[in-house]
């Protein structure tokens, strides 16, 4: 998923969030959209971490990979000697 995917999503769903919560509250929807606009920012913001977080994780399990792929090696030309 890109950055930009991850961040408006979850930026939505912290929108839809908000207008769920103040449906649920029987409070006007539009009344305040600062709200609506905190809701988005922090969510987005999640969306931004997780992204990162994701990116750092297939990098370490790329890296973990390329040094078990160097042991097997390693392993198998210790075996044919």
């Amino acid at each position: 998923m890109s950055l930009i995917g991850s961040v408006s999503g979850f930026a939505a769903f912290g929108v839809l969030v908000r207008t769920y919560a103040l449906g649920l509250q029987k409070r006007p929807i539009l009344s305040n959209p600062s709200s609506h606009l905190l809701a988005a920012g922090v969510f987005g913001s999640v969306g931004y971490f997780l992204h990162n977080l994701q990116e750092r994780q297939t990098a370490a399990i790329a890296a973990k990979k390329e040094v078990m792929i160097k042991n097997r090696a390693r392993a198998e030309e210790l075996a044919a000697q």
